[in-house]
């Protein structure tokens, strides 16, 4: 990438100095829709595998050991991302299926999917964030 002079400045001591625009840079893959069946291939691959990866080195898969940290702080009244919160009670909970469904993960990984759904049930705090964002998302009939 060529950048290209757009104009000139002069100091107070008169030397010039170009300013340059820097050409934005093109997105490294075009819309989905225009991908090839080899590199979908390959973005599935990479999908799968991290959500089942674990950078631990044990059996428990990076998304759901972070669905996990996210329930935990939480109950420990720490300050979280309220959208990333909604987004992981609603996707454990199978509201919405984000890039990869919570059950689809759990199962590949022999995990049980109720294990945090039963969690989140039973814990009167997050039971009760799960009922307003059924009423944010769902709404109600009274």
């Amino acid at each position: 990438m060529e950048p290209q002079v757009a104009a000139w400045q002069l100091d107070m001591f008169g030397d010039s100095s170009p300013v340059l625009i820097t050409p934005a840079r093109p997105d490294p893959l075009p819309d989905p829709h225009l991908w090839s069946e080899e590199v979908r291939d390959k973005m599935v691959d990479a999908l799968i595998s991290l959500a089942s990866d674990s950078r631990r080195g044990d059996s428990m898969p990076e998304s759901l050991m972070d669905c996990a940290d996210l329930l935990a702080e939480r109950l420990r009244n720490r300050k979280i991302d309220a959208d990333d919160y909604r987004a992981t009670l609603g996707w454990i909970m199978g509201y919405w299926d984000g890039a990869l469904p919570y059950v689809y993960v759990c199962k590949v990984n022999g995990v049980d999917p109720e294990i945090m759904q039963d969690v989140i049930l039973s814990t009167p705090l997050l039971a009760r964030d799960l009922r307003e964002l059924q009423r944010m998302c769902f709404g109600t009939l009274l």
